[in-house]
């Protein structure tokens, strides 16, 4: 139902799957489902799915509910059920999902988290029970994998309990790979859902005209799975020349994979962020990192891999974009790929978590 949705969540099923069986159990509304529910099952990668389309309902989540058990009967009446642990992803709202398989069938599980929403910016306004849900279901998690630090001690901050072994995103090194890079100017790409309250897309485009007034030998690249259009305007709003920017809508991982190996510099100037798949791809790709220092990011961004600006700085961001301009010959591809691959590969991944697996059904 939406194409680039929870992707960082099938690499993490992808990764873990050379090593170990995976089942993906997954439920999505249909708004065009002819019928109350269909049950779609398929292989991807090494990866058994079965996906639930449900027909909208009154209460949506009285109707994933009810998905989630027809799927749960499905793999039963199939044969099908036969696990060791549930994986879950995301507590927010569907944490009642292994939370039931426990109950149910005595099932541990663990949780990996990538949400934002514990950040003080992004969870005003969030239902009380979903709070008190959250804390219930990290209580009794065997183990709690954040993708990053910063976001292990924000879930502690916000009443999470439980024990925590943070497991960073997963990159393909064999698609995000290094390739010759353009020589007769800088480009700098960025990518994101181009949403303005948490990306700052304004703040990049008002920092941008700014620099490429003073350099005219930078490129931008923006686009992502959001609406360029208002982007495009206000581009054109700011006086951008526009020969120095461009725009693209939503691509395919293989064709992002080309966009960042023709480019020099990632560009992300966020409100708030945990670590982006967007970085751990760049750096594959041998791009250097501009980004503002929020959530996990200053977790891996050193002065080898790129440079760190304070959230909503337009000015430091202006900064940093001229002086990478000038100075970009001092970051190595290789070693930027050499610190993606050592951190975020498949294989290096997958082992983290088989060990946080052995540790749980050893317990």
């Amino acid at each position: 139902m939406h194409s680039t949705l929870g992707n960082f969540v099938q690499r993490h099923a992808e990764a873990v799957a050379q090593m170990h069986h995976v089942q993906v159990v997954y439920i999505t509304i249909d708004n065009n489902a002819k019928q109350d529910f269909e049950i779609v099952q398929n292989t991807q990668a090494g990866v058994q799915q079965t996906i639930v389309y449900c027909k909208k309902g009154l209460f949506n989540w009285y109707t994933k509910w009810r998905g989630f058990k027809k799927a749960i009967a499905h793999l039963q009446k199939n044969n099908q059920f036969h696990f060791d642990l549930a994986h879950h992803n995301v507590i927010w709202s569907s944490g009642w999902q292994p939370l039931w398989l426990n109950w149910k069938y005595n099932l541990p599980y663990i949780i990996t988290e990538h949400f934002t929403i514990y950040d003080t910016l992004a969870r005003h306004d969030q239902p009380t029970f979903l709070k008190l849900l959250s804390r219930a279901v990290a209580k009794n998690a065997e183990a709690i994998c954040p993708v990053s630090q910063n976001l292990a001690d924000t879930m502690q901050r916000f009443g999470l309990e439980g024990s925590y072994t943070p497991v960073y995103n997963v990159v393909d090194t064999s698609l995000f790979t290094l390739a010759e890079k353009p020589t007769t100017h800088t480009q700098f790409l960025h990518v994101s859902s181009l949403w303005d309250t948490q990306k700052n897309i304004s703040g990049i485009l008002r920092a941008w005209k700014k620099a490429s007034d003073k350099n005219n030998s930078i490129r931008l690249n923006i686009g992502g799975d959001g609406d360029i259009l208002p982007w495009q305007q206000m581009a054109t709003e700011l006086g951008i020349r526009t020969e120095s920017i461009s725009f693209f809508t939503e691509k395919t991982p293989s064709e992002i994979a080309t966009l960042m190996q023709e480019s020099h510099c990632l560009m992300l100037f966020s409100n708030f962020e945990n670590l982006p798949v967007v970085i751990v791809e760049s750096l594959a790709c041998g791009m250097a990192i501009i980004s503002s220092r929020v959530g996990g990011i200053a977790e891996h961004i050193h002065t080898k891999l790129g440079y760190l600006v304070t959230p909503n700085n337009e000015e430091e961001l202006e900064n940093s974009i001229l002086h990478f301009a000038t100075h970009k010959q001092q970051f190595n591809s290789t070693e930027m790929r050499a610190y993606a691959v050592e951190h975020f590969d498949n294989k290096s991944v997958a082992k983290k978590f088989t060990g946080v697996y052995r540790k749980v059904l050893k317990k």
